[in-house]
């Protein structure tokens, strides 16, 4: 028979009562022993061999879960609260460490699965935010714009911009230089010419880049350096509303809006085969460059370069007035019923001749005779209005405006103001105030 044989038969003829510590048991008192059976020495010692490997094991553990969390979890809580949305929360609400883990070997394991939880975690916000990010900066550039020229860019303005850039990215003003053409209006607040500058006044932003014939509906975007003063800008007939063509003016020339293409990749390519027929042959490779490659742009982003849309074309079934500029003007119109617009009470040509003699000549009396006859004009134009036949101020307003005479500022004014009030084109109004308020021949039209 073994040692353990004989040492559960003296435990079982012992008539003492066992010690509930046992083996852990650290009373030295002999009437504790007198009183309490303990297990024998060597089986003491078995259990503190047992407990110092135990606590071995811990500590390896301990170590392990250490080593696991400096890798994995330590990083991506830093990297989780440096860049979650979540910041402001408490640390009580963020996930529990691994220290605080007390598991063995097995629960060790999903501590790096729940890093990798986190990493993917953080990672889908660290892209959300810097998709928000971008998002809200280029909604503030838009909303930007709308505030300093009271209407929207369409997304071929913004399109162009970056075709510019990857073409000249340290010098926008050099990317059409070969033809002389510059992008000037809202253009300016992308490129921060204008941005942060408290300085201007609401109305330099209305006429910065606004030359002499340019309407309300007509926004300048691109200049070409030139003695006829050509300029390229979006016509739109709703100021909410996108523009419906770009088209273009010769300020030094007349009045004459002229509608040339869909959007202004379109409208600058055509203008880029006008100059090709004439340049150089140093500076035809150019040019044939730069339009490849504006061309090329063009249909990655599938932008058309039609120079007549379908869309311009229905557009134009909706003129109910071609008016002195030419660009037409569009207003509701009911066909059946005949409401919303109806023909002056004079024909274009007996209104350029009234203008004419009012702007040019010299003898007051004669100036008077005519004032007189436009004012009758402009009255029953009014009347037009009472019966809502807006569109014959709107057309009135508009060929007062483009005779390009101060003498009937006035008078354009008063037509412009009922239609655009009753066509809900309060934007329009704004601009065409600001820019007759000062409205000069010859000068700058650009904020210095």
């Amino acid at each position: 028979m073994g040692d353990s044989d004989d040492t559960e038969k003296v435990n079982s003829d012992d008539p003492r009562i066992p010690c509930q510590y046992g083996v852990k048991c650290y009373q030295k008192n002999p009437a504790h022993h007198g009183k309490y059976k303990h297990p024998p020495k060597h089986e003491q010692q078995k259990e503190e061999n047992v407990g110092v490997t135990t606590a071995s094991r811990k500590r390896k553990l301990s170590e392990h879960k250490s080593d696991i969390s400096k890798e994995t979890i330590v990083p991506q809580t830093k990297l989780k609260r440096e860049n979650s949305p979540l910041l402001n929360k408490g640390d009580h609400e963020l996930s529990q460490s691994p220290e605080h883990n007390t598991a063995g070997d097995e629960a060790a394991v999903p501590v790096a699965s729940t890093s990798e939880t986190s990493v993917s975690k953080c990672d889908s916000e660290i892209t959300e935010l810097s998709e928000r990010a971008m998002s809200i900066n280029v909604s503030d550039i838009e909303q930007r714009i709308v505030d300093k020229f009271l209407v929207k860019m369409p997304e071929d303005f913004y399109k162009f911009y970056d075709f510019c850039k990857t073409v000249s990215p340290n010098d926008l003003s050099g990317t059409f230089k070969i033809v002389k053409l510059t992008l000037v209006g809202p253009y300016d607040i992308l490129s921060s010419k204008l941005d942060d500058r408290n300085d201007l006044k609401k109305e330099q932003y209305l006429t910065h880049w606004r030359f002499y014939y340019d309407p309300p509906e007509f926004q300048t975007i691109l200049n070409v350096e030139g003695k006829d003063g050509l300029h390229f800008g979006y016509w739109r007939d709703e100021p909410t509303e996108n523009p419906v063509f770009v088209a273009t003016n010769s300020v030094n020339v007349n009045c004459k809006i002229v509608p040339v293409a869909d959007n202004i990749f379109s409208a600058v390519s055509a203008y880029m085969d006008t100059e090709l027929k004439r340049a150089s042959p140093f500076n035809k490779m150019k040019l044939s460059n730069l339009q490849k490659s504006l061309k090329s742009y063009a249909k990655k982003h599938k932008i058309t370069l039609e120079t007549n849309t379908n869309s311009m074309k229905a557009r134009e079934k909706r003129v109910v007035a071609r008016t002195l500029h030419g660009a037409g003007i569009v207003v509701p119109y009911n066909k059946k019923t005949q409401v919303g617009y109806r023909e002056l009470a004079v024909t274009d040509s007996k209104l350029r001749k009234i203008l004419k003699n009012i702007d040019e000549t010299s003898d007051d009396n004669v100036r008077e005779d005519n004032l007189n006859s436009l004012l009758e004009v402009t009255r029953l134009a009014t009347i037009a209005a009472d019966e809502c036949d807006f569109g014959t101020c709107l057309e009135l307003g508009h060929d007062l405006f483009s005779s390009g005479s101060n003498h009937v500022h006035t008078m354009a004014i008063q037509m412009l103001a009922i239609a655009y009030t009753h066509l809900d084109r309060p934007q329009f109004l704004e601009i065409i105030k600001t820019h007759l308020a000062d409205r000069k021949r010859g000068t700058s039209p650009c904020v210095t």
